[in-house]
């Protein structure tokens, strides 16, 4: 048969040793370091159009030039923000027609 232990402790003693059982078991299993995946914001025409500073009638005729990619989602169309932002800076070469 197995003997029960009763141990007499107070209540500050009894955090210690819970602080000092946390902290030896972080050290021996540390999680793993979290890397902030960068979110790409989906943005409607109209955000786009005030991003970029331009109609909402700009952006429609970019994405048919195939300046802006479109996202269809049902019936909503979206625009990657990085994408949005990588297609507003300057090429080289000069401007793209």
């Amino acid at each position: 048969m197995d003997a029960t232990s009763f141990i007499i402790t107070t209540p500050d003693q009894l955090r210690a040793l819970v602080l000092e059982s946390v902290a030896v078991a972080f050290q021996y299993h540390r999680p793993a370091p979290v890397e902030s995946v960068p979110s790409d914001e989906l943005l409607t025409p109209e955000e786009t159009a005030k991003l970029l500073k331009v109609s909402k009638v700009t952006v429609w005729d970019w994405e048919k030039r195939g300046i802006l990619n479109a996202r269809r989602i049902g019936n909503q169309v979206r625009y990657l923000r990085s994408e949005v932002l990588a297609a507003a800076r300057p090429k080289k070469g000069g401007i793209q027609s």
